[in-house]
């Protein structure tokens, strides 16, 4: 990429990891916050950044919602590539990368904990001496 005079710059929208009930907000920051200098410049305007950040969380909650079924408390991290091209915003949603993090619920990991101290007890009453080393068992 050599400057503002190439028809087309690439870059890439990186939410980091955020709950997936507050992704459609960071894409709409994140890529608000990239082309900020190209808006006050009028390089882009700011409805164009809003229609491109829309259609792109509009395939994100198809993905995440519909075909995922993700909570909202469970973890995405997006990065989305794209260029601009006169004026306009062009997602490439063949290299399009979503990581997704499931929640284990409260009582799942309870009752986990419970279990490994169950265990643990009934080693220490046989005179076993319980494993320290979480890779062992694995």
């Amino acid at each position: 990429m050599e400057g503002a005079g190439k028809p087309e710059e690439k870059q890439i929208v990186r939410t980091g990891v955020v709950l997936a009930g507050a992704y459609a907000n960071r894409v709409r920051r994140v890529l608000f916050a990239q082309l900020s200098q190209k808006v006050k410049s009028g390089e882009i305007d700011k409805e164009e950044v809003a229609r491109a950040a829309g259609e792109l969380n509009s395939v994100l909650y198809e993905a995440l919602v519909k075909y995922l079924a993700l909570s909202k408390g469970d973890l995405v991290r997006i990065e989305a590539p794209y260029t601009m091209s006169g004026g306009r915003i062009i997602w490439d949603y063949p290299n399009l990368r979503v990581r997704a993090f499931r929640e284990i619920g409260e009582s799942v990991v309870k009752k986990a904990i419970e279990d490994a101290l169950k265990l643990r007890e009934a080693q220490e009453a046989v005179g076993e001496t319980p494993s320290n080393n979480a890779m062992e068992s694995s």
